[in-house]
């Protein structure tokens, strides 16, 4: 998976796949976008902004917990900014960008990108265990659809327990031959972070859960299978580290998950739906992270002076 020619190829054989489905239902899903109106859409989009904000919040507890806390403004600079490079190819950038960004604040660049990896891992391993919680027991039948995602459960516990998560985080900083943290993850921080990524499923799965009521009614189910799908497909799109934040992936994951609850035509227009309203989200998010700045802030990264580390709007910590 190295190999840009394979990484490419994939990503293009996916687009395809999905360019052709829909050229196949392009006048349902045409119909079935008409049905959604535009409270229900500014509804979702806030679910999907509120969302981010508590991936924020785990970031944010995860660099705090390891010794560096800050306040949300300088969080958010940091956060988001980096946020907006997840869509090039390859899961590295936002890691390389919030370290940047970081070590603005004096925060030592190996720090930010453990707290980025393990940010990640929170999210991606309690994703699949929400999944597997939600997924199997959506409607009659998902359990045995959805039996094989129960054996995540053990692993994504035993993954985010702090004794095997420093000791990876120690390999891993090993390998990369950086120092060794000074302090890793506690009980209480873990928990904290926990706390924060529940609040980002849910929210995202109401933003799934709202497109699907209006397209498709209410239907036994259909919150466990909204919050079930984004979760498993953000997951997967993550994993899917040849595909910028996880274009293809996680709509064919999702649109997989949300067909089993309702027709192939709400399901895609739902997955697309949301892609668009993410893009939004991020561009909103990244556009404010980037408004805060100031022009005092871009006059000091320019000329290539400390922060002062003041918090203020014109002269804040890094952005």
């Amino acid at each position: 998976m190295r190999s840009k020619v394979v990484r490419f190829g994939f990503l293009a054989v996916v687009l395809l796949l999905l360019s052709l489905t829909l050229a196949d239902q392009a006048s349902t899903l045409w119909h079935q976008a008409q049905r959604l109106s535009a409270p229900f859409l500014l509804l979702a989009l806030a679910l999907g902004i509120a969302g981010l904000f508590f991936n924020l919040m785990v970031w944010r507890e995860v660099i705090t917990d390891l010794g560096s806390p800050m306040p949300i403004a300088a969080a958010w600079r940091i956060y988001f900014i980096g946020n907006l490079s997840k869509y090039l190819p390859g899961s590295i950038w936002p890691v390389l960008v919030q370290a940047e960004l970081g070590a603005d604040r004096g925060i030592p660049r190996s720090r930010s990108a453990v707290s980025v990896l393990v940010s990640y891992t929170v999210m991606t391993c309690s994703g699949l265990v929400v999944a597997a919680i939600t997924l199997p027991f959506a409607a009659a039948g998902s359990l045995a659809q959805y039996f094989w995602i129960l054996f995540l459960i053990p692993v994504g516990v035993a993954v985010l327990s702090p004794p095997v998560l420093n000791r990876l985080l120690r390999v891993v900083l090993r390998v990369a031959r950086q120092p060794s943290l000074g302090q890793g993850v506690s009980y209480r921080g873990l928990a904290r972070t926990m706390a924060w990524a529940v609040a980002a499923w849910a929210a995202n799965g109401l933003m799934i859960y709202v497109l699907m009521r209006q397209l498709g009614g209410e239907r036994q189910g259909t919150l466990l299978v909204s919050v079930g799908a984004y979760s498993l497909s953000w997951a997967v799109g993550f994993l899917a580290v040849f595909a910028p934040a996880g274009l293809g992936v996680r709509e064919a994951v999702m649109i997989a998950a949300l067909h089993s609850q309702t027709t192939a035509a709400i399901a895609i227009t739902v997955a697309l739906v949301q892609r668009a309203l993410s893009v939004v989200a991020d561009a909103a998010t990244g556009g404010v992270a980037v408004g805060l700045i100031g022009r005092r802030q871009l006059r000091r990264m320019r000329a290539g002076r400390p922060d002062d580390g003041s918090g203020s709007g014109s002269g804040s910590p890094a952005g």
